[in-house]
Parts: structure tokens; sequence; C-alpha cells
């Protein structure tokens, strides 16, 4: 339902621009949209919401840094391991979508505020309203530490590209 939504929205938005299509920018934003889907599909599945909040003490949120991570498998580093990575993984490829698609937003702290927001979006969804789901601060750390280094490839990108592009001019005039 929300991809023939998407497809509406992005038609009606290209025949509102009147030729100014620009192709690789469009596919960039279709990969945000698949990207932003997945994300609410990995966090939020499997998709039995329900009010926490009638359930007297059924609200929990670990709000110990790492003790969730440590003691989630005990004697398993490789899944603690994975479990970081998938949680950093998880929010790359925002810190390199936000920064292409809105040019206001290249800084590292408004990414940092992004990414953090969104997880806390995330956890918060988890903990008030999905019922085998925990929201741990684990996750906040991992997934704002994802958006930053995305960010900071983006920009690594970035200036490699202006450099190479400065360095062929430079020498084509040359």
């Amino acid at each position: 339902m929300l991809t023939l939504l998407w497809i509406w929205y992005r038609g009606n938005r290209y025949l509102s621009q009147k030729g100014k299509f620009r192709f690789f920018r469009e596919i960039i934003i279709n990969l945000f949209f698949v990207y932003i889907l997945s994300v609410t599909y990995l966090t939020m599945e499997p998709f039995y919401f329900t009010n926490e909040f009638a359930k007297k003490g059924a609200i929990s949120f670990d709000t110990n840094l790492f003790y969730n991570l440590t003691h989630m498998a005990d004697g398993y580093l490789m899944y603690q391991l994975l479990y970081s990575l998938g949680n950093i993984l998880l929010f790359l490829p925002l810190g390199i979508f936000v920064p292409y698609l809105f040019r206001h937003v290249r800084h590292v702290l408004l990414i940092v505020l992004i990414g953090f927001f969104s997880s806390l979006t995330i956890e918060l969804t988890q903990t008030f309203f999905t019922p085998t789901r925990l929201g741990t601060v684990d996750d906040l750390f991992f997934n704002t530490l994802g958006a930053m280094m995305g960010f900071i490839g983006f920009t690594m990108v970035r200036f490699s590209y202006y450099k190479a592009i400065q360095f062929a001019r430079k020498n084509r005039n040359a």
C-alpha cells in the first residue's frame, strides 16, 4: 500500500516539475524510501502491536549502556559483535542518504541528532507498542554511531570526488 502511494506521489512530483527530472537523484530518493521501509520492517517485525500502557509493569526500557549487550549471549562474543555491527550497519545508510538528499543538514552534529532521534523513535515504539521487542540504550548508541559513520563516509567520498574534479580540470587547462 505504501509503495503504491509512493509511486503515485513521485509520479505527480515528476509531472509538476515539467521536465526537471534528474535520473540519479530519483534513484537515490527511491533507494532511501526502500531503506526506510526496510528499517521499519527489521525493527518492528513481527508487527503485533498492543497497548503496553494497559499492562501493569509491561513497559521496560534498558537504560544500562552495554548491559543488555554483554548479557544477551553470555559466552558468545560473536553474537554480541554481530548485534553491535548490525545496529551500526542499520543506520549507516541514514548518514549517507540524508546529507545527499538534504544539503542543509550536511553537518556531523545534525546527522548525529537525526540518527539519535530516529533511533529513539524506533526504541520508544518498540517499548510502548510491541510486546516482543525491548528498547535499549545500546541500540541508541550503535544506531547513532552508524549514522555518524555513514556521514563521515559520505563526506570522504564527496571530498575525494571534488578533489578529483579539480585535479582533472587543472590538468585539462594545463
